[in-house]
């Protein structure tokens, strides 16, 4: 019964949460309802980050009756191991793919200078920080702490990290083996973020790991041109396994290897300090 009792509540704080984002997001997408010359797109932005935030406070402190730092929604910080991981893991994956990966480097072209700036702003502001800092409060933050408390820390991590992967299937229709990959690859890189915000016990670690990896979404990796992006690397190869199938390279095993790394780092840094700690306490 109890064990019947906490799945039911696990299930519908997702489903609050999920749509809090959502809600919050389609809100901003209002915005575009009006023709601002680009600065439609910054008001999405700032609309989802600030409902989002404001509903989460709400859920928080009123419904939860718990501070936000309880859910290791702390301060902003920056954490140096978490900015060189952050920096790194994308940037190693486009030169694995540039060396080994043949293709050929080339600039998106656009229609307009307007489709330009307003592809910069898309992809700086609301992929590259905004979405990064909903999604990490959403899912490193209130849901991986509210499923933590009521079963255990690693069983938080694997639930948070797969419905992370299955919330990114409503950005396209994938089918068969493209889904899956998605999915392996998600909940891979949901654990990739959940091990670091548990690490360091604030979420903006995993914001750092996680906006840089968008932000390096401005150069992109496929098979075929696609209209987005500052540069494009066309690579000539159709393997699922290299490509991340319709999805992308973040689904790719290339990114799937670099997701496993990082979280091994995460870990492994995580031992060191704690031998570390205990040396310090005997002496």
């Amino acid at each position: 019964m109890k064990f019947f009792i906490v799945t039911l509540k696990i299930i519908g704080m997702s489903l609050l949460l999920f749509i809090i984002s959502v809600f919050a997001q389609n809100l901003g997408i209002l915005w575009h309802v009006f023709d601002l010359y680009t600065i439609e797109y910054v008001l999405h932005g700032v609309t989802y980050l600030a409902v989002a935030i404001l509903l989460i406070k709400i859920l928080v402190n009123k419904g939860l009756k718990k501070s936000l730092s309880y859910y290791r929604i702390t301060s902003f910080r920056i954490y140096p191991l978490c900015l060189i991981l952050g920096f790194f893991l994308p940037l190693t994956v486009v030169v694995v793919y540039y060396i080994f990966v043949p293709g050929n480097l080339i600039m998106t072209n656009y229609k307009s200078f307007k489709d330009y700036v307003e592809m910069l702003i898309e992809g700086i502001l609301i992929t590259g920080i905004v979405a990064p800092f909903v999604e990490e409060i959403v899912f490193r933050g209130v849901l991986l702490k509210y499923i933590e408390e009521k079963t255990n820390i690693v069983f938080a991590v694997i639930v948070t990290s797969i419905l992370f992967s299955v919330v990114h299937l409503f950005n396209g229709e994938l089918v068969g083996m493209d889904r899956y990959l998605l999915i392996i690859a998600g909940t891979l890189a949901g654990i990739m973020y959940a091990t670091a915000t548990y690490v360091y016990n604030s979420i903006w670690a995993s914001i750092l790991l996680h906006a840089f990896w968008n932000l390096w979404g401005l150069f992109t990796i496929s098979n075929s041109k696609i209209g987005y992006g500052i540069f494009q690397y066309v690579i000539n190869n159709n393997n699922i396994l290299i490509t991340g199938g319709d999805y992308g390279m973040d689904a790719s095993l290339i990114s799937i290897s670099g997701y496993i790394l990082i979280t091994a780092i995460l870990l492994f840094n995580k031992y060191i300090n704690r031998d570390n700690s205990k040396e310090m306490n005997l002496l």
